[in-house]
Parts: structure tokens; sequence; C-alpha cells
């Protein structure tokens, strides 16, 4: 069907970024023609091609918004033209986002249509988590960059399809059991977020620093300088309570890890305060 023809289209022959990208120079070209003529009678027999030119842009460009931030948006006539047929023809489907967890990804595996397009919507979907869930953005974002460089190996055809759904179904399993070990924590979800950050830190593990003791410590210490976000004061006496649990660690790594709990705890540049 049409919908089918569209979808391997925008995700087989512009799956390439260097073929989006010539495409998208070479319609904004005719774009910038079609504004300044419009509405000329000579143009009348070209309009359903017009039509269909320009959904197959939007369509593209909705697929791969967060990857081509070149992408402009259509001219106002142009889009006032493809209005109503961009509804009909359903192109918001190109910017479904899912839910990134293992039913959906079984579900996805179960439906027809384009692989590469189901790793487009769970991608989004990992990045829709990531935004819902600031206080999780230090677990979730590690998943995240993993999943952009799944995208990158498959736009350079490095892997198809089938494996980058398989790539993403580990991540799905990591990102639940990432969700489980935070409610078996007890552990507030900042407090949670240095502990996961840092569990497997080979500068803590040299000295026998926990990771969970350091993240209850940090988690008390916010509590004592609430404003630390917004006051570089605070932020720089949270910096300085939070160096006397490392003082048996590297200095460099000290450092290190200061910066990662303060980003962490904050949301905001550790660097900030310097």
């Amino acid at each position: 069907g049409a919908d089918e023809r569209l979808e391997a289209v925008v995700y087989g022959r512009f799956l390439d970024p260097e073929a989006r990208r010539a495409f998208f120079d070479a319609f904004k070209e005719i774009e910038a023609l079609w504004e300044i003529l419009s509405p000329s009678p000579a143009l009348r027999d070209h309009l359903e091609t017009w039509h269909g030119l320009a959904e197959l842009y939007a369509a593209v460009r909705n697929a791969y918004r967060d990857r081509d931030s070149y992408a402009a948006a259509l001219g106002r006539k142009t889009a006032s033209l493809v209005q109503e047929r961009a509804i009909q023809a359903d192109l918001g489907r190109f910017t479904r986002t899912v839910d990134f967890d293992a039913a959906t990804l079984d579900a996805l595996r179960c439906e027809p249509g384009s692989d590469e397009a189901k790793v487009f919507n769970l991608v989004r979907g990992l990045r829709q988590a990531v935004a819902d869930a600031p206080t999780m953005a230090s677990v979730l974002r590690p998943l995240q960059e993993r999943a952009d460089r799944v995208l990158a190996d498959l736009e350079t055809r490095r892997i198809t399809g089938l494996a980058a759904m398989d790539l993403l179904s580990e991540l799905v399993d990591e990102k639940a059991g990432a969700k489980a070990a935070a409610a078996e924590s007890g552990l507030s979800p900042p407090a949670f977020g240095v502990y996961w950050a840092l569990k497997d830190d080979d500068a803590l593990r040299a000295v026998g620093v926990s990771a969970r003791s350091l993240a209850q410590e940090a988690e008390t210490l916010r509590t004592r300088f609430p404003n630390a976000a917004d006051n570089a004061d605070e932020r720089r006496r949270l910096r300085a309570a939070l160096y006397q649990p490392l003082l048996k660690v590297d200095r460099d790594d000290r450092g290190r890890i200061v910066d990662s709990v303060l980003a962490i705890l904050l949301g905001v540049d550790a660097d900030a305060d310097v």
C-alpha cells in the first residue's frame, strides 16, 4: 500500500544522512521558486507532483527531526497547500513515540513494516523517557547515548534494522533492571542516580569507598544546602563537603567524582561554581 511504500522510501533511501541532506537542499531550492511563482496558472499541471514532493519532505523531516538540525519547516504557501492532505496522509506517524520497554518492543517485532522505522520510534520513546523523568536522567542518559550510537550505525549501514532491534532489546533490559534496582534501593531518585553512576567506579573500589554510602551522604548534604543549584556560595560549600568522604581517593579521581555527583544532584554544570 501507499503507506508502506512511503515508509520504505523514508527509512530506506533516506536512511543515509547524506541522501537526506541532498534531498532537503534540492527541495528547499524548488520550494523557494514555488513560493515566488505561486499561484501562477503555469503551475497548475504540476500541483499534484508538488503535493507529493512536499508530503515526502514533511515525512522525511518528521522521521529524522532529532537527527537533522538543518531540516527547516515548510514555507508559508507550501505549508498551506499540504496541511489538509498531510493530516489525511497521517504523516504524524513519522513522529510516533512509543514506550521504551519490553512489551512495546515485543509488540513492534510482530507488527508489519520497516524495522528501521521501529528502531527510530523506540529511540524517540527513550528520549521522551529521559525528558519526562529528569531525576532519573543520570541513569537513562547513558542508555540514550548508546541508543544514539545504534542509530548512527544503522544510518551508515554498519548494522541492519533487525540487528538494531536486538541491540535496543539489551538496552530495554538494562532500563528495566535499573528501574527495579531504584525501587528496591530505598534511595531518592537523585541519590540513586549517584549510586548507579558510581557503583562500578574503580577509583572508589580501590580505596574501599562504597558507592551506596557516598550516595546516602550526598543526599544528606544536599538537604543541608537546599539552594545549591542557584546559589554559588552554597554550591561551593556543598562541593567542599563532598570531598570529605573521598579523601582517600586519588586527587584527580576525587575531582571527577565530585563533579559527577554535583551534576546529578543539582542538574547543573558541575563547573558552574568554579
